[in-house]
């Protein structure tokens, strides 16, 4: 059972993930703000009663059970690590930290506490057409994979304001705003993981008519990476948000004996002997008024926000099958990734930037060779 949830943060990931555990009747008992004004604002728009600039004071809150984190990711692991000691569950954000040693913190304050919930919001894992592909790998029904193309095209990722988004050391780009998220799902639909990567990150946009000032934005606005994965799938990955207009995400999945392509959250395919790509399954879920509730849609993209609800649907049914404070059953998130999914997601991401340094293939370092405190 789940008494409260926390959310620390107010950016607009929290303005989109407030009113989503709201409509299912999630209760937010505690928000923490970077300044007691934002604080106050979100917390009158959203009618949560208690409000702070205090981390402590939402993580010691003793109404909360779950503490959902959506801050820039230099504060994820210290949240997340601190929040497992007090004995709260955590949802966490994508990515887990700035580096794999952030990401290993988690691993390790997880692992020590494993009765608690421990997840990431890579949500594309509880998209049915996703969950389907999967399957359709696992069985054979294309052969053996050879080939993965994803591509994503959208427009700028870059508020009114400079903010942390602009920061390459904070955690801002489009590596990490969607290339966490990829690199996550690649690994779900085909169980295997990178080996190694070739990367390319550029910052073509440097000042905005809104951000002109003495700071420049340095986060990658276009990204393109390779990656060599266990059983010798190539995989290439462009992230272009220099497209202005509807965001576009497809998938293409290519084996011995057929294609699979994800649209958004459509699955088509040529398999076996279909003389032409067809729909395989087409995304049929629908956003209800209430789900959209205070949602600012336009801050996130069609098929993340509704993997974000079944998300949320699955985690209050994870704790809703359990009458014990606290207690939850596996089963309701076991599509989840984990803080030792996050951590390799991270390996992936450190690979690709020092590619892009060195100019060369980069192996992916899986150890954990540093201090996880």
């Amino acid at each position: 059972m789940l008494e409260g949830v926390g959310v620390v943060g107010t950016g607009s990931l929290a303005r989109i993930l407030i009113p989503t555990l709201q409509a299912v009747g999630i209760k937010i008992v505690a928000l923490w703000g970077p300044t007691l004004e934002k604080a106050a604002e979100l917390a009158r728009l959203f009618n949560i009663s208690f409000y702070t600039d205090q981390i402590d004071n939402v993580l010691l809150n003793p109404e909360v059970d779950l503490v959902c984190i959506n801050t820039p990711p230099h504060l994820h692991a210290q949240v997340a690590s601190k929040a497992l000691g007090i004995g709260k569950h955590v949802l966490c954000e994508r990515p887990a930290g700035l580096n794999k040693n952030d990401a290993h913190k988690m691993v390790t304050a997880a692992q020590y506490y494993p009765s608690l919930m421990s997840i990431m919001n890579h949500c594309l894992r509880f998209l049915p057409a996703f969950v389907r592909l999967k399957r359709m790998i696992q069985d054979g029904e294309v052969g053996e994979v050879f080939l993965c193309d994803v591509r994503v095209t959208c427009g700028s990722l870059l508020r009114d304001k400079y903010n942390w988004m602009c920061d390459e050391n904070m955690g801002g780009g489009v590596l990490n705003t969607f290339g966490s998220h990829l690199i996550d799902i690649i690994t779900f639909i085909t169980g295997q993981k990178a080996i190694r990567v070739r990367g390319m990150l550029k910052t073509f946009v440097r000042q905005t008519d809104k951000i002109n000032g003495i700071r420049h934005i340095t986060s990658d606005d276009f990204c393109s990476f390779q990656m060599e994965l266990s059983q010798q799938v190539c995989v290439s990955v462009t992230l272009n948000t220099h497209v202005p207009g509807q965001f576009k995400q497809e998938i293409l999945v290519v084996g011995s004996e057929g294609r699979l392509t994800l649209k958004e959250a459509d699955l088509y395919g040529q398999v076996g002997a279909m003389g032409r790509e067809q729909l395989l399954m087409a995304d049929i879920q629908h956003i209800t008024e209430r789900q959209k509730q205070g949602i600012p849609t336009n801050q996130i993209p069609l098929p993340y926000l509704k993997g974000m609800l079944k998300l949320i649907d699955a985690l209050k049914e994870s704790f809703e099958r359990k009458k014990e404070r606290l207690s939850w059953e596996q089963e309701p998130v076991a599509l989840a990734a984990n803080f030792e999914d996050a951590e390799y997601v991270q390996a992936v991401l450190d690979a690709i930037r020092e590619s892009n340094r060195s100019g060369a293939w980069e192996p992916v370092n899986l150890s954990n060779d540093g201090d996880p405190w």
